[in-house]
C-alpha cells in the first residue's frame, strides 16, 4: 500500500483495535549490487542471511510505549545465537 491507504485504515471503524503509525512499516530507499557482489558481500561477513517470522518483521516496535521492542536487527541477530549476539555486541553494545 502507501501512506494514502495507511491513514484511510487507520481511521476505518471496522477494524479490532485503532492503528497507529507504529502499525506501518514504509521503506523508502532500495539498494542495488552489481552481479556476485552481495554473494561476496555475505561471504565475507558484510551481511548476514536470516529467516524470520511474519510476527518478529512486523512487530509494533513503539519507542515511546512502556514496553519497548527491541529494533528489529536487534532482536533478528539474537534471534540467531550466541555467534550473532557478538557481532552486535561488538557493534552497538550489549542491548540485553
Amino acid at each position: 500500500g502507501d501512506p494514502g491507504q495507511a491513514q484511510y485504515a487507520m481511521n476505518d471503524p471496522s477494524l479490532d483495535r485503532p492503528m497507529t503509525g507504529f502499525d506501518f512499516k514504509f521503506f523508502v530507499q532500495n539498494t542495488r549490487w552489481l552481479p556476485m557482489q552481495l554473494e561476496k558481500e555475505i561471504q565475507n561477513g558484510t551481511w548476514f542471511v536470516a529467516s524470520a517470522s511474519k510476527e518478529v518483521l512486523f512487530k509494533s516496535r513503539d519507542r515511546l510505549g512502556s514496553k519497548r521492542a527491541k529494533p528489529l536487527w536487534t532482536e533478528l541477530m539474537e534471534l540467531m545465537g550466541d555467534e550473532y549476539r557478538l557481532v552486535r555486541d561488538k557493534l552497538y553494545g550489549d542491548s540485553s
